[in-house]
């Protein structure tokens, strides 16, 4: 209940302020010109080059959503009653996330009307890649919105907390770089720890267990270092 509460509470301040309308509004706006330039250039009926562009559009984005969850809380001095209030560290961190989590699904629910389109003119559509492309954004999304909640919880400045999460998941994004100079063990490591590479394998109709296994102990994991931050705070 207290989980719930806080989520309440999140979802009430997301949608009374401009930041999520802007997000939607411009992420709409962009991935329909993306739609509708790739439809029209390559006359193919396949959402592989929207889903590629949108998640890097929601790695831009993503730092917005998440910024202020505790960043906020901090600045308004409001990270104190939470605190030392009943309601635990973890309660408030899976609370935050999972009201930023309903919002970037709600986001992603709104381009479900892409693959309508397609399915309604284009005959004998493969829906494999489009379902499991689908399955990778939501999983990519909730790695996004984890390691934001990290990056919030260290300051009490948005803008810090926003270029923290950009630019954490930027060197996630390019670590796969790696193996194109690195052409030894080290090199396909570093690749494996590349959001955009197990993003990828996504996009192509591959649902492998190791990469879903890889995303949710990447989400867990900064979660987890998160509350472990709030912890401190609450003992100092």
């Amino acid at each position: 209940m207290k989980i719930l509460a806080i989520l309440r509470k999140e979802l009430q301040t997301y949608f009374y302020s401009p930041a999520a309308y802007i997000v939607f509004g411009s992420f709409l706006l962009i991935v329909g010109y993306l739609f509708w330039i790739v439809l029209v250039s390559s006359k193919v009926a396949n959402l592989e080059p929207l889903l590629y562009n949108a998640a890097f559009i929601l790695l831009l984005a993503s730092p917005v959503l998440t910024m202020r969850l505790v960043s906020e809380e901090r600045r308004s001095n409001t990270i104190e009653l939470l605190l030392t209030s009943p309601i635990s560290p973890v309660e408030i961190v899976i609370g935050k996330f999972l009201a930023c989590f309903l919002l970037y699904l709600i986001l992603i629910g709104l381009t479900l009307q892409y693959p309508a389109i397609l399915h309604a003119y284009a005959q004998n559509l493969d829906w494999g890649p489009i379902i499991s492309g689908y399955i990778g954004l939501i999983l990519l999304g909730a790695a996004f919105i984890a390691f934001g909640m990290f990056a919030s919880s260290v300051t009490e400045n948005q803008v810090i907390s926003a270029m923290i999460t950009f630019g954490g998941l930027l060197l996630f994004w390019i670590f796969g770089w790696a193996k194109l100079v690195l052409d030894n063990t080290l090199g396909e490591v570093m690749s494996r720890l590349s959001l955009f590479e197990r993003y990828q394998e996504f996009l192509k109709g591959m649902v492998d267990s190791g990469n879903v296994v890889f995303f949710l102990i990447f989400t867990i994991t900064w979660l987890f270092i998160a509350t472990r931050v709030l912890e401190s705070d609450r003992w100092r």
